[in-house]
């Protein structure tokens, strides 16, 4: 039967549309092909990438680079044993040779950022012993403190007017005075500079001989260190014989103080046996010089002064800002300078020992820290090596790696371990045996010096 035209075009154009329905399917589902194989190209790029980057890892061979790895996934207090063997288990190490899998196991559980506090921690680290030792009591001859550099300038004032050649027990109170002064002076700290003075030494204690007498004062021994067989020879150049110009002598002790121009705590002795007789004004002179830049303490010896004499050398000691001491006697003199030895014995006892307790205690501190960060250091070392040779093993128990590429990765893992323990060793060890031997010195040169003051001011 023959199909009319009409259907005929319409049979036609069934076939053509069902055609375009068909290629647009087609090309729909390439497209979608072709989208998910990209993905699955980049996902597979991606992991290839990652892949290439474990592979591409160096053996780190110094300590420094170590501590320049990146922290593993798992490190530090990320460790967990479950954890860390399922991820393995996710991965294939079948093909890996043993620089491979030993980097794989980094990436996993190195401590590198963790290793690398303690090394900065070493380099930063001050080893030196930074207690600062006070000051000696050098100088330090009566209650006022000493100059900044701990030196003292002590000028003694010895009176040499005729009542001076009065005897107590066989002997004049100039060659008591003398006796007890040479003592003193020669057990002076090592440092202070000394000074000797005489006044009223000339002419005589008549009233002919009085003006000039009272105009005689003369600096027989520099204000300059101590040397003992020129001090006991000044000692020796004068006789006791005229009046008494106390006010002079100390005028005349600041110019030798403003020439001299020592830094340091100035310090009087004015060693006498009676008041001013010479119209001077002692008191004032004391003051002036004790308010002065010059800043000189004035202390009074007053010997076998009556009591007139006391009233007026106290007022002098006081406003030189010093201390007054009375002695009758021989035996009273020399205890005037033994208590000044006492003092400094009990000064020297007190510097030594608090010196060497504040070294001690900071040596104590820095060895504490110390130990305690490389005990640290090393735990850290062993539980990485540890970590590290679990999983080697259960890589092997696992059938993932051969047993010879667990050797050759428990190699590498000793190997790193060796680098670290190295260093602690060589690293920490040296700062510890640094703060032991320079705290040992410094407390062998606190205790020597302290040993040869007290040693100078025993009465042995």
């Amino acid at each position: 039967m023959r199909l009319k035209k009409p259907t005929l075009i319409f049979v036609t154009l069934f076939f053509i549309l069902a055609l375009a329905a068909c290629g647009s399917k087609e090309t729909g589902d390439k497209k979608a092909s072709s989208e998910a194989t990209k993905q699955t190209s980049k996902k597979a790029a991606k992991n290839d990438e990652t892949e290439n980057q474990t592979e591409e890892m160096k053996v780190a061979t110094t300590m420094e680079e170590i501590a320049a790895e990146k922290p593993g996934k798992y490190s530090a207090n990320g460790y967990n044993k479950a954890i860390v063997h399922r991820n393995l288990d996710e991965k294939s190490f079948q093909d890996k040779d043993s620089f491979q899998v030993y980097n794989s196991l980094l990436n996993l559980m190195s401590e590198g950022e963790k290793y690398k506090e303690f090394v900065t921690f070493a380099d930063e680290f001050n080893k030196e012993i930074e207690t600062v030792i006070t000051k000696t009591p050098d100088g330090k001859l009566s209650e006022q403190s000493t100059g900044e550099n701990g030196n003292a300038n002590i000028a003694i004032l010895l009176d040499a007017s005729g009542s001076m050649a009065a005897k107590i027990g066989g002997k004049t109170k100039m060659e008591l005075a003398k006796e007890a002064i040479d003592q003193f002076v020669a057990s002076m700290p090592e440092g202070a500079n000394v000074s000797l003075r005489v006044y009223g030494h000339k002419g005589s204690n008549k009233d002919s001989d009085k003006e000039i007498s009272c105009g005689s004062t003369e600096l027989v021994y520099d204000l300059k260190p101590y040397d003992k067989g020129n001090f006991k020879a000044s000692l020796g150049k004068f006789k006791p014989t005229g009046w008494t110009p106390i006010a002079k002598a100390i005028n005349e002790t600041k110019k030798d103080f403003e020439k001299a121009k020592l830094s340091g705590q100035n310090i009087i002795y004015v060693v006498s046996d009676g008041i001013e007789t010479c119209n001077g004004d002692p008191v004032k002179a004391a003051k002036d010089l004790h308010d002065s830049n010059i800043k000189a303490v004035v202390n009074i010896i007053g010997f076998d002064v009556d009591n007139s004499g006391q009233k007026q050398l106290l007022a002098v000691a006081e406003a030189g800002g010093g201390q007054f001491e009375t002695v009758n006697t021989a035996e009273q003199f020399k205890r005037v300078w033994e208590k000044q030895r006492v003092r400094l014995y009990n000064e020297w006892s007190r510097w030594s020992a608090e010196n060497y307790n504040q070294v001690s205690s900071e040596i104590s501190k820095k060895l504490n820290t110390l130990y305690s960060k490389k005990s640290d250091f090393s735990n850290l070392m062993y539980d990485e090596k540890s970590h590290l040779t679990d999983a080697a093993y259960y890589l092997r128990q696992k059938e993932q790696i051969s047993s010879e590429t667990r050797e050759e990765v428990e190699s590498l893992i000793q190997q790193r371990r060796k680098i670290i323990e190295d260093y602690i060793n060589e690293k920490y060890k040296g700062l510890i045996e640094h703060v032991e031997t320079e705290g040992k010195r410094i407390k062998k040169e606190i205790e020597e010096k302290g040993k040869e003051k007290k040693d100078q001011y025993s009465n042995n």
